[in-house]
């Protein structure tokens, strides 16, 4: 059987290496450090969840969130923010505008696991 794809996208190279460490055996990983790099790969190629850094250079995970959204292939595709934006409101707030689940950094194992089970297989 194969594997299932996620993406990580953050611009910090260690949390992408640490996720991709954590996941490798479960899932394929696709590491990508800028939003218009992830952007560009999944309108080519399908990916089955994201976890999505809010705070980057040149384009914030708001701003990555609001591509994958209005692309049809990608609607509907699971996105989990991973940041260090701890606010109540700010979480609200990616909630509302289409994100999936938000998990605070730093990551746990145990809890990224368990938040990228409720959406996959």
């Amino acid at each position: 059987m194969d594997k299932l794809n996620i993406m990580v996208v953050d611009d910090q190279a260690s949390v992408c290496t640490r996720v991709v460490g954590i996941l490798k055996f479960d899932y394929t990983v696709y590491p990508f450090t800028t939003g218009k790099d992830a952007l560009e790969y999944i309108a080519d190629n399908p990916v089955d969840l994201i976890l999505l850094d809010y705070d980057m250079p040149e384009m914030t995970g708001y701003e990555v969130l609001l591509g994958i959204r209005t692309n049809r292939l990608t609607k509907d595709v699971p996105v989990i923010f991973l940041t260090g934006v701890t606010n109540d409101r700010m979480r609200q707030e990616m909630m509302g505008r289409g994100a999936t689940d938000y998990l605070c950094k730093p990551i746990e194992t145990e809890d990224l696991k368990q938040c990228i089970k409720k959406y996959l297989p």
